[in-house]
């Protein structure tokens, strides 16, 4: 489907819902400390996509075994996850710490052209990225300078419309001790047509956005992974190897995390989460009702498991 501006405006308006990366992503957070980048975002090769040139995937990092191991949100694909259920439970508690703990990751996804790129050429090919396609992985602060362009009204046509889009400027600087996109990232205000040979590279390497999501990993696997987080127990794949003699849950806190800005900068396979409290030489003592409320989300899955192991 073609999309309007408006109705790109109304997808920018909802609320956000709730694998490896190929070696073609662009690394715009290593550029320095006020230099900047200009990228064209381009229009995903499906037209079925809502949200016009963005995907949105959604990730869960999970501590077992003294490994930190990631999986999908089922909530990408539409289905409910109880990795997002343990979370609510433990929010509902005002554990905020373990509440963030098991919360998704979220980023979105573009591909676009490179338009200008202060990156170093590469050492041994000499290139840079500059007039290729390349995907880029967004986090919040990035993804906000969209959605508050399409609520500002400033945009007059799609921006990565190839006859009258907007170049995007990424800009790196400094706001306090930390490093941000915010203050100086923006689409610039006259947009342009691309050039002929830039519609060329465009047209020969753009790609269905989809294709970059992590397969659905299945309800078993999600479950059985975060049985083994809960319990302290291993996963490999063996959903035997995780099965709970009951659920050993952290304790509940009354002080939230401090809260820390998030980064664009960080791709997704090393989202910041947080730390988790150092193993107990005992097991702590778990509130009764949210251990309840826990062992009912997975107990339907582990039985369905049971019944397939009989």
């Amino acid at each position: 489907m073609s999309l309007s501006l408006e109705q790109l405006k109304n997808a920018f308006k909802k609320p956000e819902s709730e694998g490896s990366r190929p070696n073609n992503y662009y690394p715009f957070w290593n550029i320095e400390d006020g230099q900047q980048a200009v990228v064209r975002f381009l229009p995903d090769k499906s037209n079925t996509n809502p949200l016009g040139f963005l995907v949105e995937k959604l990730m869960h990092t999970l501590d077992i075994n003294g490994e930190k191991k990631s999986t999908a949100c089922l909530k990408m694909y539409g289905e409910d996850c109880p990795v997002c259920k343990v979370s609510s439970a433990y929010y509902k508690q005002e554990d905020k710490v373990n509440g963030k703990k098991y919360w998704r990751k979220k980023q979105h996804i573009a591909q676009a052209l490179i338009i200008e790129d202060p990156l170093k050429a590469d050492e041994t090919t000499g290139e840079t990225h500059q007039g290729k396609v390349r995907f880029l992985a967004l986090g919040y602060q990035l993804f906000n300078v969209i959605k508050e362009a399409f609520e500002s009204g400033d945009l007059d046509d799609v921006p990565y419309s190839v006859d009258g889009g907007y170049d995007f400027v990424i800009k790196k600087s400094k706001q306090g001790e930390y490093l941000t996109y915010g203050v100086g990232s923006r689409f610039r205000p006259k947009s342009r047509a691309l050039t002929q040979a830039e519609k060329d590279v465009v047209e020969d390497q753009m790609i269905d956005l989809s294709t970059l999501l992590p397969a659905n990993p299945g309800e078993d696997k999600v479950a059985g992974m975060l049985t083994a987080a809960l319990n302290g127990t291993t996963y490999n794949g063996d959903e035997s190897s995780s099965k709970p003699q009951g659920l050993k849950l952290a304790p509940k806190k009354s002080t939230p995390a401090k809260a820390e800005p998030e980064d664009d900068n960080i791709p997704m396979d090393e989202e910041v989460v947080v730390t988790p409290a150092k193993a107990e030489k005992q097991a702590p003592k778990v509130d009764e009702e949210f251990d309840a409320e826990a062992a009912d989300i997975l107990s339907s899955i582990r039985n369905r498991m049971k019944r397939k192991a009989e």
